[in-house]
């Protein structure tokens, strides 16, 4: 199978941090990004991330040290940003923070305001919700959603789109089946996260 650009399960930015290939014959360069956040970064050596340049969730030299991840920071700092949703591949599960530790305490408060706005979210698609580590299985630090919680206090979740057969790069035959489960939680987000201008007639 041919992946777009090298595809595969490729998660890093391909900046040059290694020389060697990974089993399956794809470069292992780069950061993964969303180990890059400048909160609690490399919170712990080796767990969560990692500070060697060839495995898998890289974190990078420093906390922003990648031009995406500043990208991301400098476009917050310009605009009022209230909220963020990130898409990600795969898992069929929606992630809230806290990632970098599985024992992080969320105020009781905000807690269940996330549990509450997953549960609508997810009602309609079945995906399985929680902080990272109750939905996806793992923590991670220097993660993105965190990041916007912990420094800006905005509300910030990941969708993980898509199931293991769909991978990385999903069939294209999948990409509205994709698409339309991930509709009703974006639209749930957004009337969260703020106002928002309804049209009843023209």
């Amino acid at each position: 199978r041919r992946w777009p650009r090298g595809g595969g399960m490729k998660r890093k930015n391909g900046l040059r941090t290694c020389s060697r290939r990974s089993a399956d014959d794809q470069i292992t360069d780069g950061v993964d990004l969303n180990r890059n956040f400048g909160f609690q970064w490399g919170y712990t050596q080796e767990a969560g991330s990692s500070g060697r340049g060839c495995d898998e969730e890289y974190r990078g030299a420093a906390a922003f040290s990648e031009p995406e991840t500043r990208a991301v920071r400098d476009v917050m700092d310009a605009h009022a940003v209230r909220a963020v949703l990130h898409w990600h591949g795969w898992g069929n599960s929606l992630a809230y923070p806290f990632a970098y530790d599985w024992h992080a305490p969320l105020p009781s408060a905000e807690l269940e305001r996330y549990q509450e706005l997953s549960r609508a979210m997810t009602s309609l698609n079945g995906y399985s919700h929680g902080r990272a580590w109750e939905s996806v299985g793992y923590h991670a630090n220097g993660e993105a959603d965190d990041w916007g919680y912990g420094t800006r206090g905005l509300l910030s979740m990941s969708l993980e789109v898509g199931s293991s057969r769909d991978g990385f790069w999903p069939s294209p035959a999948r990409i509205g089946t994709l698409s339309a489960a991930t509709l009703w939680p974006a639209l749930t987000f957004a009337h969260r996260a703020a106002a928002v201008l309804q049209l009843h007639s023209l």
